[in-house]
């Protein structure tokens, strides 16, 4: 099963419906000897169900250094061959024109019980930070499948 989750609208809809709740926000000053600050832009997923598999608190954050980390915590509540929660992301514009692409982020696999165990992982990755600013974190689109 794939599900595609966008990040604005959602939001407005009902957080656990699997919105996103999105900053964009300065990260910490440089050091007083350079002019440059690290921008952050960041979406947060609430709780998703894609099949027997949920993920809570998927997050994903790109600096405008062009780097970028993705993690969350994930579990399945039914079976014992190793389920796998797969993210990848689509970056838009405001206008919606696609800029990047990040992923597919996998993670490790997963087993049932009673409660079922969590699985929180993460996974750094690039992109051209020259795109950094034409980003619209509210156009964030995860797909995922497990």
């Amino acid at each position: 099963m794939k599900r595609t989750i966008r990040g604005l609208a959602p939001v407005l809809a009902a957080a656990a419906a699997g919105a996103a709740t999105l900053s964009g926000v300065p990260a910490q000053a440089a050091p007083a000897h350079s002019a440059a600050v690290l921008e952050v832009k960041s979406a947060t997923w609430g709780q998703l169900h894609v099949g027997d598999c949920e993920q809570d608190n998927g997050t994903i954050v790109i600096r405008s250094d062009g780097t970028g980390n993705w993690s969350a915590t994930t579990l399945t509540f039914q079976t014992h061959s190793g389920d796998v929660w797969h993210s990848s992301f689509d970056f838009k514009t405001t206008a919606g024109t696609q800029l990047f692409h990040a992923g597919t982020f996998d993670s490790p696999r997963m087993n049932d019980g009673n409660p079922p165990p969590r699985y929180p992982w993460g996974k750094p990755f690039t992109f051209d930070a020259s795109l950094f600013s034409a980003v619209d974190i509210f156009k964030t689109i995860q797909h995922s499948s497990c």
